[in-house]
């Protein structure tokens, strides 16, 4: 017994008449769309918001870069170059700096390669708390601009004491 044959044509046609039947979900594409937009939003936003070390910024705003050790902030969405919210430590926050780091001088390697050998390092110098995790803020470039990497503590939750 031999197993029949099957048409191509047919079947592409049958596919066809059931996409016809089943039109395609149009909230399904707003939503889509939408969020598209508001991504794009949000990444042109922090272009546009994010500001050159030495840069003068609003009270309670620093540039990551110059954060401290022991100053507490609004974790940032992303590593790097970021602005970020300064707030005391007993005030809610997310982040708290524990280290920073001197980058050597001299050419930034692969900025992959970069990023994990300081994240490496900042393990290194941290030591455990309890539902945070250790993150690291680095130069994206050799643009001339600081040569430090800032350490520090990422919350899970927002926490309104010191990791001291």
């Amino acid at each position: 017994m031999t197993a029949p044959e099957h048409d191509p044509e047919l079947f592409d046609e049958l596919v066809r008449a059931e996409r016809r039947r089943r039109p395609v979900n149009r909230y399904v594409v707003a939503s889509l769309v939408f969020g598209l937009l508001v991504l794009a939003g949000a990444f042109a936003y922090r272009a546009a918001t994010r500001t050159a070390p030495g840069e003068r910024l609003p009270a309670g705003e620093a540039h990551g870069l110059d954060v401290t050790a022991g100053q507490c902030f609004w974790s940032p969405a992303g590593s790097g170059e970021v602005d970020v919210l300064l707030t005391r430590c007993t005030d809610p926050h997310t982040a708290e700096a524990f280290a920073v780091l001197p980058i050597a001088e001299g050419s930034m390697p692969d900025i992959g390669e970069s990023y994990q050998q300081t994240l490496d390092r900042c393990t290194a110098a941290a030591r455990p708390v309890a539902g945070a995790r250790v993150q690291v803020m680095t130069p994206f470039s050799d643009t001339g601009g600081e040569r430090r990497a800032v350490c520090y503590y990422r919350f899970g939750t927002e926490t309104t004491a010191p990791a001291r």
